[in-house]
């Protein structure tokens, strides 16, 4: 038995299709755990799908005295459905199109709303769940009429899917920890468990035994790609900026002054940078670091000073307590307030080696937290790495130099002086990616004397 009798709490219900479109229903007011031992055998050799569902009945749709119908999967005529999540104009639904529906809790409307408009494909599917449904979904549906088949459908609640070899049969379920068989396996006889990506529609089965997705996003034609771009004032981020431009997106640079020692040179910087490129600014001015402490940037402790051909440039000495994830969490907040598409940041290879925080697995990872961080409707936000993954510090000077970026206005230095200071971890490899390139570095960088 899988893992997924440990969700839900008030009742449980599954329904059989066989090859020849016959339905069997079991459904169960008992708690899942004992009603499956009350439930008689309904899948057999002429089985080809079965959806069931045990659910915690939310405060709004309670009903006291429920009947089977009350029970998902919810069933019509033909269309079986099971759901996880809330639909939010279920009442509009059932009095604008007059629906008959078998219970008042919100899942009801979509069986006789599918039989309505649905075709039984899966662009037709879209239609129907992007121009009618508001709410909350992750939805698995059968049709007796199509015996063999099984659709899958989520906005943003989860949704898993796993293979089972040796039972040549596929589970689906709302968490992954569902599909875990409770016995031990050894690792090279898992399941193989795959995520629905949010936002997305599957069609599973038929006579080829296929997969078929499709995008439930509302596509806005002619929509120019908009994006923050999370700006220190350095190389990276301003490479990042003047390569995303010159590929056709609409910039923006997001700036923190966040109580850091280069903070009044970086302010400069970044004004200057803007103004270059002809791009909007967007400072944020913040005291939540001055809270956090524990760094050199931010005052506690000395800056790591690197001699010419010492180790050091290489090591997180000036780490800042989750600064970026701080900053791409506010960067989503503004994005999804205003209309932005994707968030760019500096992140790149070189200092992947030393900061966590700028690993591509720390965006990559991110990116699939994201349809879960922005509400919906349909809103979308995604993370972009222009120099990340691939770039070190002298490669992304190269990328800079093709596009055109202003390299000679941007500040790398940890100190506030009005010059660098030449020996901090960035002056050491600012500089090394100049001379690399076989350029002079516009802003002179060059190491200092002691003292």
């Amino acid at each position: 038995m899988l893992r997924a009798r440990r969700g839900g709490r008030d009742s449980f219900g599954i329904v059989a299709l066989d090859k020849n479109g016959e339905l069997s229903v079991f459904k169960s007011r008992d708690r899942p755990s004992i009603a499956v031992n009350k439930m008689p055998s309904i899948i057999n050799e002429n089985t080809v799908a079965a959806i069931f569902n045990n659910r915690a009945e939310p405060t709004t749709e309670y009903v006291k005295a429920k009947t089977e119908d009350d029970i998902q999967p919810m069933i019509s005529e033909h269309v079986v459905v099971a759901h996880n999540g809330t639909i939010a104009n279920d009442k509009d639904l059932e009095t604008r199109f007059n629906l008959t529906r078998r219970s008042r809790i919100d899942t009801a409307i979509l069986p006789p709303l599918l039989e309505r408009f649905w075709d039984g494909s899966l662009n037709g599917l879209r239609d129907v769940l992007i121009n009618y449904v508001i709410g909350s979904y992750a939805l698995a549906i059968m049709d007796a009429r199509r015996p063999g088949r099984i659709w899958l459908a989520t906005n943003f609640k989860p949704l898993y899917m796993a293979w089972y070899s040796d039972l040549k049969a596929l589970f689906f379920a709302s968490l992954d920890d569902y599909l875990i068989d409770s016995q031990s396996r050894p690792i090279w006889d898992m399941p193989v468990i795959r995520r629905v990506e949010p936002y997305t529609a599957m069609e599973i089965g038929g006579v080829d035994g296929t997969w078929s997705t499709v995008s439930l996003r509302r596509e806005e034609q002619g929509r120019r790609r908009r994006v923050l771009v999370i700006a220190s004032g350095g190389l990276d981020s301003t490479t990042a900026a003047t390569h995303l431009l010159k590929q056709g997106y609409d910039v923006t640079l997001l700036h923190f002054n966040y109580g850091h020692r280069a903070e009044t040179q970086e302010d400069r910087a970044i004004k200057r940078i803007a103004e270059f490129l002809g791009v909007p600014l967007l400072e944020v001015n913040m005291d939540f670091f001055k809270v956090v402490r524990h760094s050199p940037l931010l005052g506690d402790g000395e800056i790591n000073r690197v001699d010419e051909g010492r180790e050091g440039a290489e090591f997180a000495h000036e780490w800042v307590p989750a600064r970026n994830f701080v900053f791409i969490a506010l960067a989503t907040a503004i994005a999804e307030a205003y209309g932005y598409d994707y968030i760019a940041t500096g992140i790149n290879l070189e200092e992947a080696g030393a900061y966590p925080d700028n690993e591509m697995e720390f965006i990559r990872l991110l990116n699939k937290v994201m349809p879960y961080a922005v509400g919906p409707p349909n809103k979308h936000v995604e993370l972009l790495m222009p120099v990340g993954g691939h770039l070190v510090k002298h490669e992304i000077v190269k990328l800079g130099l093709e596009v055109g970026a202003p390299l000679h206005l941007t500040w790398s230095c940890y100190d506030n002086g009005e010059r660098h200071c030449g020996r901090c971890g960035p002056c050491y490899m600012r500089r090394w990616a100049f001379r690399i390139n076989g350029v002079r570095d516009p802003r002179g960088v060059r190491p200092t004397k002691r003292g």
